[in-house]
């Protein structure tokens, strides 16, 4: 459970790592956008279950090389590099930016992850 925003990443990588896609979901609000490409459209990315499953299904592991995070009230702005390292492939390397919302429990989710801002504007 994630009580800060640069927790958020911290949650997530544990449950990537797992395998876990019931803890990963749980990172996210209803409604958010994960982004599956650096070219994806949003529409394409409401089906947080599939897009997930198909981070999972890749049987990677994800490193946090570097984070941060900027906050306002109840919204911050997270940006991390990240390491994503696939058997039999070369590791991918990229950082991103999410924004994530308090929650009215205390604890902080994401609304927007974008795993690939770097390479958002080409």
């Amino acid at each position: 459970m994630a009580t800060k925003p640069d927790q958020v990443i911290v949650e997530f990588t544990k449950y990537f790592n797992a395998g876990d896609t019931d803890g990963l979901l749980s990172m996210y609000e209803d409604g958010a956008l994960l982004l599956l490409e650096p070219t994806s459209r949003p529409e394409e990315c409401r089906d947080l279950r599939s897009v997930v499953q198909t981070y999972l299904d890749m049987k990677g592991t994800i490193t946090i090389e570097a984070s941060s995070a900027l906050v306002v009230g109840d919204l911050a702005l997270t940006h991390s590099r990240w390491r994503f390292a696939v058997p039999g492939d070369e590791p991918l390397v990229a950082v991103s930016a999410e924004v994530a919302r308090r929650q009215p429990d205390g604890t902080w989710k994401y609304v927007i992850d974008n795993p690939y801002s770097g390479d958002i504007l080409g």
